[in-house]
């Protein structure tokens, strides 16, 4: 990559190696210099904390939020209700609605070590699709016939 970014956030993820293309660079860039621009990263709420698989994830965040972005952390509660076989022999088992509320709890206070959730134009936000996906009741049949 010959771009050299002006934006701080593009700045780290290019000279740590976190980006290989982009088809826009320059425009990302520009939006970037002007601040708050949203960034999410989703995760499925299947424990009480995440897994040290996410901690760039968690880090990419971090880095937005220091550099005048705005992170969204989207918890997959409503996903998280479907259940996921992820390449694996059996299904995970299907966690309760207070399981999953639980999960996200504790989710939250992993991110709290690295994000601000604050009232701020970069305070970071964490939104749950269970507040959306339930209303479709698309769920219910996916967890109940989906998995035949």
């Amino acid at each position: 990559m010959t771009y050299h970014p002006k934006s701080d956030f593009l700045h780290v993820m290019v000279s740590r190696g976190f980006m290989a293309d982009c088809t826009d660079l320059e425009g990302l860039d520009e939006g970037l210099l002007k601040g708050g621009v949203p960034g999410y990263i989703g995760f499925d709420a299947t424990a009480k904390s995440l897994h040290v698989g996410s901690l760039i994830q968690i880090m990419m965040l971090r880095w937005m939020q220091q550099t005048g972005q705005k992170p969204i952390v989207l918890m997959g509660g409503g996903t998280t209700k479907v259940g996921d076989p992820s390449f694996r022999a059996e299904e995970r088992p299907l966690l309760t609605p207070a399981q999953i509320d639980d999960n996200i709890a504790g989710i939250r206070r992993v991110f709290q070590n690295y994000v601000s959730f604050d009232d701020s134009a970069t305070g970071a936000l964490m939104l749950n699709n269970a507040e959306w996906l339930d209303e479709l009741n698309y769920l219910d049949f996916l967890r109940d016939i989906g998995r035949h």
